[in-house]
């Protein structure tokens, strides 16, 4: 009877789990979905999640579990689990089929951020002792100081050229909350310049690549997730940034438990366009007059056209973007917005040059049945020829939010 006891309560605790797991993953599909004009679309979400009733005044061509929209709106619909239960209102925002350039090119990316991110603090040597007056002030590693006595610091050379001989008043962003924090600097023995004891980062460059440019609008979108810094985790917030294009110097190829990396070398202040957004779905900007962005033009494709099964990505990991086979292994339009998608590299000749997926070719274009669905975004650390995409309609979202 403990037994059965025991495993009963064992099989109950699971059920829960379960259940709370599927609600959390029902509940987390996005509030909107976007479906082309003219175009077939399927019902199924994924995960036993369907279109269940459309709005009436939503002009459709119905068969069995495809719709296909035939004016342009948004619409009310609801999504229902296991065909059956309805447990969540959503819009469907029907428009004109959209064409963009996918990319695959290597591109440099170069951000100043908006304010010093502290990365640590460290004492200073003065006349009489050692003195940390960021710590006494109780700055923290992943604070950002945003202002140096009420005037904007936006380089750590600001730094000793705002501070006052007493007591100054620092503007700080702590967890998208701003404080303020007084501080009173110390004499440094070894150059008798005033200082804090806080190491800051104000700016970071590396490479990536282009996903798309908008050919009417001159906008592109790259990588699919965000760039934050590497010892403290904080988004930078673009002040100002620019992406030039970039070249292969070499490869470190990606192991179970080692990531691989591009090492790409910068064309030389060649700027091809400026950076203007820096989120968890990508960065975005527009391209200058005289961009030299390589892309070939395609139909994009909505979350629920998109598929498993066989795709391909254009990337550059030698000296030219070149076409590489994957697989598509599952969809989850309910996912994080930068891991929509699981996909694993099939191709050998990439699987022979890096081993599978590596830093660097974050933002590379999937490419399925003719359509861009969407970009490469993160590596299994473990599994290097696996890893995670995001749907082009998330990218394409977060783009129309510039102002």
């Amino acid at each position: 009877m403990k037994i059965l006891k025991k495993l009963a309560t064992v099989f109950f605790a699971a059920t829960v789990s379960a259940l709370i797991l599927y609600a959390d993953i029902l509940f987390s599909f996005p509030a909107q979905i976007t479906m082309y004009r003219g175009q077939n679309h399927s019902k199924n979400m994924g995960s036993g999640v369907f279109i269940g009733s459309i709005s009436s005044d939503m002009n459709v061509s119905s068969s069995g579990e495809n719709v296909t929209p035939l004016e342009t709106g948004t619409y009310d619909a609801t999504l229902s689990a296991l065909k059956t239960i309805p447990f969540k209102s959503i819009k469907i925002n029907v428009t004109e089929p959209s064409y963009l350039y996918a990319s695959g090119e290597l591109i440099g990316l170069r951000i100043h951020n908006k304010g010093l991110i502290v990365i640590d603090t460290s004492p200073i040597e003065t006349n009489d002792n050692l003195s940390s007056p960021a710590e006494n002030a109780g700055l923290e590693a992943g604070d950002v100081i945003l202002e140096i006595n009420g005037i904007a610091v936006q380089s750590s050379g600001d730094v000793p050229l705002l501070l006052k001989t007493g007591e100054s008043v620092l503007t700080v962003n702590r967890n998208n909350r701003i404080i303020k924090l007084k501080i009173t600097p110390v004499t440094d023995k070894n150059d008798s310049r005033p200082k804090l004891g806080v190491w800051v980062r104000d700016s970071t460059a590396g490479v990536g690549t282009m996903t798309y440019y908008n050919p009417e609008t001159n906008s592109f979108g790259s990588l699919g997730h965000s760039i934050s810094d590497s010892d403290t985790g904080i988004m930078f917030d673009i002040l100002k940034g620019t992406i030039e294009k970039s070249y292969v110097v070499s490869l470190r190829k990606g192991e179970k438990g080692s990531p691989g990396e591009i090492c790409g070398g910068f064309s030389g202040g060649n700027i091809a366009g400026n950076l203007l957004k820096n989120c968890e779905a990508g960065v975005y900007g527009v391209l200058t007059e005289n961009a030299d962005i390589s892309g070939t033009l395609l139909p994009t494709a909505p979350m629920n056209q998109v598929k498993t099964g066989k795709a391909h990505i254009l990337s550059t990991v030698d000296s030219s973007i070149k076409k590489y086979e994957i697989e598509i292994l599952r969809t989850m339009p309910f996912g994080s917005a930068a891991k929509g998608l699981v996909i694993k590299i099939t191709d050998p000749d990439l699987l022979k040059k890096t081993g599978g997926i590596i830093q660097g070719m974050s933002g590379s274009p999937i490419i399925q049945n003719g359509k861009l669905i969407g970009a490469v975004t993160h590596v299994l650390i473990n599994d290097p020829t696996r890893g995670y995409g995001i749907f082009i309609e998330n990218m394409l979202s977060e783009a129309e939010k510039i102002k």
